[in-house]
């Protein structure tokens, strides 16, 4: 639909459609955009001034837009009425689709809510669709695993040093009750007193010892770190231990490496370890053995051994003589002098330095604890302080 005029303004062509339209005559320049409506049509117009050679023309287009007026007119009722229902669709399906999805949670809160001290040993159970709900169930059922393990350590803990103080308190109730039964017997409580002191000295080591367990040596590891050479510690220590060595008359050696033996930790918790190596040595050796400390040095790794001609091991105990209180034979009770806690201190303190602990041992053949750190690189820490003695 289009109609096309001259300058005079006389029509030069239009279909017939285009008589509806309003005449609009277009400005001298530009285009002129106009909406009508006529005969019940909406008509949107288009009018320009066109110049072809010597000759200007006016021209105008019209576009019947009716339908699509129509069309916009039931559009908007139909969004008017599906707009709600859509919305409450939207809803109710959200509403169960959340249903679906937060039931796993439920299911994994309800089930978390009774697992207490009682029963630790529930776990929360998995889809086996390997999502992010059975990724959290797994990475609680560890963490429940962990504080299973964590309060069974407690116990056992507990019942260990109740049996073991259990013991001494008996006999030092006992042995003052018997003082007071005859107490013009001097000699009779002479005997008494000194059985009175001597199981409050081993209560009294015992207490340290558990104390040392029960931080596992924490407080040692984080304090004072620092650079120093493990062989003169070794050194330093088998010298403290020859008076005690020389009173069973046992000869203590040491054997060391021709190197340096840098190590970065806590220097007092490393000669500890080592001081009660040489003490179970000197314990279990009889008078006329030999014990002999070697340090080595393999790679990145270096350390010592401590290895006595004492009563040995058999190998099925190797694997529990670093549990807590655990003895081998009737040799071993607290009637020596020991807890049943040293091997358990030197391996907790070993272990939180990154080392290892090893044992050879043979029954009559004497044992061998072999200790290893990583060796320090010098290069990578600051030589803040590097103790020689």
């Amino acid at each position: 639909m289009f109609r096309v005029r001259d300058a005079n303004g006389k029509v030069l062509y239009q279909p017939d459609a285009m008589a509806a339209v309003k005449d609009v005559k277009p400005p001298p320049t530009g285009i002129h955009k106009e909406s009508q409506t006529a005969a019940g049509h909406n008509y949107q117009t288009i009018s320009r001034m066109a110049h072809v050679g010597p000759y200007v023309f006016s021209l105008q287009v019209a576009v019947d837009q009716t339908g699509y007026g129509e069309l916009m007119e039931r559009l908007a009722l139909l969004f008017l009425f599906c707009i709600p229902l859509a919305a409450c669709a939207a809803a109710a399906g959200g509403y169960w689709m959340s249903g679906r999805v937060l039931a796993p949670v439920h299911l994994i809160t309800a089930t978390a809510n009774t697992i207490d001290a009682k029963n630790l040993q529930r776990r929360l159970a998995l889809s086996g669709n390997g999502d992010e709900l059975d990724q959290l169930s797994i990475t609680i059922n560890s963490m429940l695993d962990r504080i299973a393990a964590s309060y069974d350590r407690i116990a056992q803990f507990t019942g260990d040093a109740s049996h073991e103080l259990r013991g001494p308190v008996a006999l030092v109730r006992s042995t003052a009750e018997l003082l007071m039964m005859d107490a013009a017997d001097v000699e009779r409580v002479r005997r008494g007193l000194t059985d009175i002191l001597t199981e409050s000295d081993y209560m009294t080591r015992l207490i340290a010892d558990l104390l040392t367990l029960a931080r596992n040596g924490l407080e040692e590891n984080t304090a004072g770190r620092e650079l120093f050479e493990l062989g003169a510690s070794v050194a330093a220590m088998t010298s403290r231990a020859t008076i005690q060595a020389d009173l069973k008359q046992i000869r203590l050696d040491v054997d060391p490496v021709e190197k340096l033996l840098p190590i970065h930790g806590n220097q007092v918790v490393v000669e500890r370890v080592l001081m009660i190596l040489l003490d179970n040595a000197i314990r279990y050796t009889p008078s006329g053995g030999r014990i002999v400390v070697k340090t080595w040095s393999e790679g990145q790794r270096c350390g010592y051994t401590v290895s006595d001609t004492g009563i040995g091991i058999a190998r099925e105990h190797h694997s529990r003589v670093f549990e807590r209180f655990y003895r081998v034979n009737t040799a071993r009770t607290h009637g020596d002098g020991s807890s049943g806690l040293g091997l358990a201190i030197a391996r907790s303190l070993v272990e939180l330095h990154g080392g290892s602990i090893h044992l050879d041992s043979e029954p009559g053949q004497g044992s061998s604890f072999e200790i290893s750190f990583a060796a320090a690189d010098f290069a990578a820490l600051p030589l803040k302080s590097f103790s020689t003695v």
